[in-house]
């Protein structure tokens, strides 16, 4: 599993030497979970070379089969990679939108926030977030003060039922 943290800030480089640009953040499907997109803020010659949009210009690459490092490389050229890349779209929602969230269960009582979001990257799905915990939650969860950090970890995202100011 990566982080969406893990994820922000690295380069996507293709097959033939091109920086393609950076990524900003990771477009989803809220109904399914699944990662519709890198959001890239593209170098200034990649967007008008691909048609799409201007130089440093925001485009969406659509996930494939990728080497993620400290960089993630294409497995083609830039020009074979054309068909995945396309102008970003602000109509799909923004994995960084959740960070911060407060989680709140169905009978009201508020769990925590989220503080990390965690995907697969074989699969291209969010999978779970860890959630920085509410003071109030602790004895709810049986967790005493001090004896674990106020972090739990995998609150699977097919437990969660919507998402909006909460």
């Amino acid at each position: 599993l990566k982080t969406l943290d893990s994820i922000i800030g690295l380069h996507i480089i293709s097959q033939d030497a091109f920086d393609v640009g950076e990524i900003e953040d990771l477009r989803y499907d809220p109904t399914t979970w699944d990662i519709i997109g890198f959001k890239v803020k593209s170098n200034k010659y990649v967007a008008s070379m691909l048609n799409a949009g201007s130089g440093k210009s925001m485009i969406l690459i659509k996930p494939d089969h990728y080497v993620v490092n400290d960089v993630i490389l294409f497995q083609d050229t830039l020009e074979d990679a054309r068909s995945r890349i396309s102008a970003d779209n602000a109509n799909i929602p923004s994995l960084s939108y959740i960070s911060g969230k407060k989680i709140i269960t169905s009978d009201n009582i508020l769990l925590g926030s989220v503080e990390e979001i965690q995907f697969d990257s074989d699969k291209w799905s969010i999978v779970s977030m860890k959630v920085k915990l509410d003071k109030v939650a602790c004895p709810l969860l049986g967790l005493k003060k001090g004896l674990f950090s106020k972090m739990a970890y995998g609150l699977l995202v097919r437990n969660i039922v919507s998402v909006s100011e909460n």
